[in-house]
């Protein structure tokens, strides 16, 4: 007699339960709040591979992709100061004014080196001026490069200064290119 009661109590918990999941929303709290990304790509060579974002909490998330020492997934805490270190960049690079794209001749790019590594840097809703990526391909060559590389290559010196990816990223093996049997 009290297992039937007992059941439907713990099936109106169960449905409450999930009634009160299911109107979160689809993004997940950490891409809401996601102040800036920065993903670096391969080259021809031991370019490190990696992808760092900065929550407005503080929190850093750091993917160790290929030729950094930690690979997979790691988390740290950054401080107010580099935070603020961080929005300033944003401010002072003012990627809105960007293109989207900086990886092909039809981008404003001159002649391209294609064995290059590239960087994408994508600001979150919470960043200054609200979201925006760019991609900058560093064998994008010509006047355009010229202008707008060193404001990328600053605002992403100063992501990886400011959250010390260099702990993650370390020193790895060195790249060796085998020589052909003779």
């Amino acid at each position: 007699m009290h297992l039937p009661r007992l059941l439907t109590i713990a099936g109106i918990l169960l449905f409450t339960a999930c009634n009160s999941h299911a109107g979160t929303g689809a993004t997940s709290p950490a891409a809401a709040t996601m102040v800036v990304a920065m993903q670096r790509t391969t080259c021809f060579g031991p370019c490190p591979a990696y992808r760092v974002t900065l929550a407005e909490d503080g929190k850093i998330t750091f993917t160790g992709i290929a030729f950094v020492q930690t690979k997979g997934t790691v988390s740290a805490q950054a401080t107010p100061a580099e935070v603020a270190a961080i929005r300033r960049a944003i401010d002072a690079a003012d990627l809105h004014s960007l293109r989207n794209h900086y990886t092909s001749r039809s981008d404003g790019c001159g002649p391209m080196m294609t064995d290059m590594k590239s960087v994408r840097i994508t600001l979150g809703a919470a960043a200054p001026g609200g979201s925006k990526t760019v991609d900058y391909s560093y064998g994008c060559r010509g006047a355009l490069a010229a202008k707008v590389r060193p404001r990328i290559e600053q605002l992403a010196g100063t992501i990886d200064q400011q959250l010390d990816t260099a702990r993650w990223i370390g020193k790895p093996a060195p790249f060796s290119v085998r020589k052909p049997i003779p």
